[in-house]
């Protein structure tokens, strides 16, 4: 599939065009941990997978539009004003009000402050919403990825066959198969070993401090490998730039999911919001529940 999207016509429509979702087992649920709302300072020690997927449902919100939803990041709280960054193929292009639902269940009004999508060669897939809420919830840390760094993905997965995948999740821990050069149209360039599927789009990649580093959207197609869905900008294939033979270039292309970098997303909402890019030691995430001690 080429993004993770939530409804059935949308489904058969990628079908169609030669993308089609599919069920992977790399997954892993923590609906049933318990979160706080403060978070105290952490190290640059990286953290469990566990304590990693804590940490990313404190800011993940849910993005939902009639019986389909996406995943959004919390980036910003101004007083009450939140405001939260989403896949822009999330949206519908007709609408401009969502419903957002936080990690505690608790539903509000957003609205689009800007969408980056409409242009394809130079824009990205991502949007902006705000909503106003006097609860105190978590926003992301920023970051950069650096070579070497592992990764994780996550969001609110919608599969309408299994109650057991319509609710957060979170992927193993797994490495970055590439981050190229420059980004394929819409934004996409840090690709990675890792499955999302429906809903996750617009979900956070995190490394292993629990900073996000990356926005989800793109997956792994099923079945079908075509070159012509991995374009730069400028048109041309991203296949062919990567120094390896043909079938080796489009296998690592078509067995990776991708993001579009943190830093993207900071450059592309400069004139809109004050956001920063973390240091790669330093953390604002933090207040995960201990590991268990085992005796």
């Amino acid at each position: 599939m080429r993004f993770c999207w939530l409804n059935l016509r949308v489904c058969i429509g990628y079908f169609l065009s030669g993308v089609i979702l599919i069920q992977t087992p790399h997954l892993t649920s923590y609906a049933q941990s318990s979160f706080k709302n403060v978070l105290p300072q952490l190290s640059s020690k990286e953290l469990s997978q566990k304590q990693l997927c804590d940490v990313a449902k404190l800011f993940t919100v849910k993005v939902i539009q009639g019986n389909s939803w996406g995943s959004g990041i919390l980036v910003q709280k101004q007083g009450r004003q939140y405001t939260l960054v989403t896949n822009g193929h999330v949206l519908t292009q007709e609408k401009e009000k969502y419903t957002v639902e936080t990690h505690d269940g608790k539903k509000y009004e957003a609205f689009v402050l800007v969408r980056f999508d409409h242009v394809k060669l130079t824009g990205a897939d991502l949007a902006i919403l705000q909503f106003n809420s006097p609860t105190n919830y978590e926003v992301a840390t920023l970051a950069k990825w650096t070579k070497g760094e592992k990764v994780m993905a996550s969001g609110f997965a919608s599969d309408a066959t299994n109650s057991l995948f319509q609710r957060f999740m979170c992927t193993q821990v797994g490495q970055v198969s590439r981050r190229l050069e420059q980004s394929m149209q819409l934004g996409y360039q840090l690709g990675y070993f890792l499955s999302i599927r429906n809903g996750m789009s617009g979900g956070s990649l995190l490394n292993t401090q629990g900073k996000v580093v990356g926005i989800n959207g793109m997956a792994e197609p099923a079945i079908f490998r075509n070159p012509d869905i991995y374009l730069y900008r400028n048109g041309s294939r991203v296949s062919e730039s990567l120094g390896l033979p043909a079938d080796k270039a489009l296998d690592l292309l078509s067995n990776s999911s991708w993001a579009i970098p943190s830093e993207k997303f900071v450059e592309l909402s400069h004139s809109t919001l004050n956001l920063t890019i973390s240091s790669s030691n330093t953390s604002n995430v933090g207040n995960i529940p201990p590991e268990p001690i085992h005796k």
